[in-house]
């Protein structure tokens, strides 16, 4: 692993923040995981330009700039080892940490036979901030952990379906593609397949029980891209396989990512 700590590498077991830190004593700080694909940063500019977003919704007025971190995470870049990396970049009122490991891929079945959710009521209290204290979404994941799901599905006390703990959701209705886009984050997976779509997907509400009927689910996140969904607390989606829309999706982008088409692979 890499390390750096306000534009400084520093060896792991040398890494330490003064103990008086904001983000430390409250855990006032935001964050981004940005991950790379054939050794290429993926939309390292948007990913930062959200970092810089969180800071606003929280009033937070940080020491580091923009163009600054930017400056700071391109000299860390330089010493990345890994053809496949994580690069988790942690913003706070004084201090910029950026550490660097290596990318651990999902399982194949993920993306072959899709995954399973499980419903966990609420949801985020900064919905458009990356909030490193975001306890509630680590609860969240935990929660579908311990039921055997590998992520939770977060409705609200009016039952609308939100978005995931760590991921954006699309659902296909009659051949149609959905997501929300109401306090929700705006996940930079997510924006891609918008873009992907040019203009054919719907943003629109949707109620628990009706997202059970849906022909079509699938999640985005920035570590494992986009991952089918077949499986809701139990109940069967579609014909329980990766439908049509989501594997054309995956496709083009996995194309977009890796400049390789599906016949390629």
């Amino acid at each position: 692993m890499v390390f750096s700590i306000n534009g400084k590498i520093i060896d792991a077991k040398h890494a330490c923040l003064p103990v008086m830190s904001e983000a430390l004593l409250y855990g006032f700080s935001v964050f981004e995981t940005i991950r790379t694909y054939n050794h290429k940063v993926f939309r390292l500019n948007d990913h930062l330009a959200r970092l810089y977003v969180s800071a606003d919704v929280v009033g937070m007025k940080p020491k580091w700039t923009l163009p600054k971190t930017y400056a700071a995470v391109v000299e860390v870049l330089k010493r990345n080892p890994y053809k496949e990396a994580k690069i988790r970049v942690i913003l706070s009122p004084k201090e910029l940490i950026v550490i660097i490991s290596r990318h651990i891929a999902k399982p194949p079945t993920y993306y072959k036979n899709g995954i399973s959710l499980v419903t966990y009521l609420g949801k985020r209290n900064t919905p458009r901030a990356k909030l490193l204290s975001d306890t509630f979404c680590y609860l969240a994941k935990r929660h579908a952990k311990k039921c055997g799901a590998e992520e939770a599905l977060l409705v609200d006390p009016k039952s609308f379906v939100r978005e995931c703990a760590y991921s954006n959701i699309f659902w296909v209705d009659g051949g149609v593609l959905h997501t929300t886009n109401k306090d929700v984050l705006y996940g930079i997976t997510r924006d891609t397949v918008i873009e992907l779509t040019k203009g054919l997907c719907r943003f629109s509400f949707i109620k628990y029980k009706s997202l059970l009927q849906v022909d079509e689910i699938f999640i985005t996140q920035t570590s494992g891209g986009i991952i089918p969904v077949v499986e809701i607390d139990g109940h069967k989606i579609g014909t329980g396989k990766p439908g049509p829309v989501t594997l054309k999706t995956m496709a083009a982008f996995n194309e977009l990512v890796t400049g390789e088409s599906s016949a390629k692979r």
